[in-house]
């Protein structure tokens, strides 16, 4: 098995909170640049503790909209069910 880097779970995490194209949105949320986001993705630049704790603060901030707006979502569908059923 080969070990993951940080800049792989980096990479996979950009694309599971802001879909195929988000490591622009993942480096807006962390705070960095795009370009040093690409650059680590790349391999072309090591990740610093800092990029990983800004990147771990992001996701727990899109962990958390997207459990929010979840709510939202599951109160919409059961309201239209319901809708459905007068």
């Amino acid at each position: 098995m080969v070990k993951q880097t940080r800049a792989d779970r980096i990479k996979a995490a950009s694309e599971l909170a802001f879909g195929p194209r988000g490591l622009t949105k993942m480096a807006a949320a962390a705070g960095v640049s795009k370009q040093l986001m690409a650059f680590i993705v790349a391999g072309d630049r090591d990740v610093t503790d800092d990029v990983y704790s800004r990147v771990a603060d992001a996701l727990r901030t899109e962990a958390g909209r997207m459990t929010k707006a979840a709510g939202k979502i599951e109160a919409m569908a059961s309201a239209m069910v319901a809708e459905l059923k007068e």
